[in-house]
């Protein structure tokens, strides 16, 4: 007598996975050619949103595989390497996906916003991370309040402003004061931790040029950044003229601002032990280095030209005569139009960086605009009357009929586009998170 095997019940799970797989293997990815600008980005961003989606499968597979014990069974150290064998051989990317599982597992709400493409895989990771981590005495209905509070604003604001937003997601069933002790202990949590994983280090190439790399807190590295950012934005010409800025890439100008950086370092505030590594021993003669003529010999041992010598001297005021190398009438000149450093500052807390709605340039990458009274046309350089920009969009309302006005409560810009953008003319404000202090 023959018997034969019962057909094998496949989980619906594969169907859909098939389903899927076919879509993809019957489309080539040259369909993508010809594509007009608006199709092409329309087409960029549902296709971020189905991967969003994937990744909500993704990870609900992830926490089955988990769940299930396979990895002690398959003798894997963890499910993440055992994930890592299956796929990709990520170790840590694996390790994250496990991580992102288990805590959709008790964010159902962020889970099905992932799934239905709503939010972000990174997104969901922080809204999931800032849920589970409210206080154990936290009521189910307002852990749900403060998840819910969290999707629906992911839509509007970058990532970072989501995090900002996240720090303060107890204002939803605390006082403001409670709120701000709150914050302050998961900042400082934050800092702390981060200071703890701070690292550098430096190698020599033996060609005249050093390697390294560095983990930095969140605040020391946007410092550094700022600075950075300050030397080699788009409209500022580069300080070495050999290259044409627009020759140079972003990493060739990030370095070179790096290098003037720590050209600019002041000397007088740097702890002495036996000598800073900013202080430059000169082992030639005053004419040779008036001349530019020679080499000379750092505190740490390298030889350096005079040409690079009489850079650093003039920079700490060693050389008397290039002080002040700058016309000074030129400069006051310049200041008569431009916004204080005072008024920048102001500027720069009120608008975090570009005031152009949908824009993320930091102030580093802003000019100061004059909104309503440009000073070409006689208007004076007032507070009241500044607005951040970046270069673009600061190119943007002076070549487009842009009207920027200040009638919201907290004085904020209000952008009015032309008429081809939108024919209604609706006034438009940044989105950038801003605590609630009321």
């Amino acid at each position: 007598m023959t018997v034969s095997a019962l057909p094998f019940a496949e989980h619906p799970a594969f169907a859909v996975l098939a389903a899927v797989e076919g879509a993809l293997d019957g489309t080539d990815l040259s369909a993508y050619e010809g594509l007009g600008a608006a199709e092409a980005t329309r087409l960029a961003g549902r296709w971020r949103k189905i991967e969003a989606r994937v990744d909500a499968h993704v990870a609900a597979a992830v926490r089955a595989v988990d769940e299930s014990g396979a990895a002690t069974r398959a003798g894997a150290t963890s499910t993440g390497a055992h994930l890592a064998r299956e796929f990709g051989g990520d170790r840590n990317a694996a390790a994250r996906d496990v991580h992102l599982s288990r805590s959709l597992a008790t964010a159902s709400l962020t889970e099905k916003a992932l799934a239905d493409g709503v939010v972000s895989k990174e997104q969901a990771r922080l809204i999931a991370r800032t849920v589970n981590d409210l206080a154990v005495d936290v009521s189910d209905e307002t852990r749900a309040t403060c998840e819910r509070a969290l999707i629906e604003v992911a839509t509007t604001l970058t990532w970072r402003d989501l995090q900002y937003r996240a720090d303060r997601i107890t204002d939803v069933f605390k006082p403001v004061p409670e709120v701000d002790q709150d914050e302050g202990q998961k900042v400082e949590d934050r800092e702390r931790q981060a200071y703890e994983r701070s690292q550098l280090w430096m190698r020599d190439n033996r060609d005249g040029t050093w390697d390294g790399s560095f983990t930095l807190p969140e605040a020391q590295a946007g410092a550094l950044k700022n600075a950075l950012d300050g030397f080699s934005a788009p409209r500022r010409r580069h300080l070495d003229d050999s290259q044409a800025d627009t020759d140079l890439t972003y990493l060739q100008r990030q370095g070179r601002a790096f290098v003037a950086l720590i050209d600019h370092l002041p000397t007088d505030g740097l702890p002495d032990a036996g000598g800073s590594g900013m202080t430059v021993t000169v082992n030639l003669d005053l004419q040779q280095l008036i001349d530019g003529i020679g080499t000379a010999t750092t505190s740490t041992g390298q030889r350096m030209s005079a040409g690079q010598v009489r850079q650093h001297a003039c920079r700490v005021g060693i050389v008397p005569q290039v002080l002040g190398g700058q016309s000074l009438p030129l400069d006051l000149g310049r200041k008569q139009r431009l916004f204080t450093p005072a008024q920048r500052v102001a500027l720069d807390h009120r608008d975090q960086g570009c005031a152009m709605p949908d824009c993320d340039r930091p102030p580093s990458w802003c000019e100061a605009h004059h909104a309503t009274s440009p000073w070409s046309h006689g208007g004076s350089t007032d507070l009241e009357d500044g607005v951040l920009l970046c270069a673009f969009h600061h190119r943007t309302v002076h070549d487009e009929d842009w009207i920027i006005t200040f009638e919201t409560d907290d004085r904020r810009p209000a952008f009015i586009p032309p008429a081809r953008i939108d024919p209604y003319r609706r006034p438009r404000t940044s989105t950038r998170y801003r605590p609630r202090r009321t």
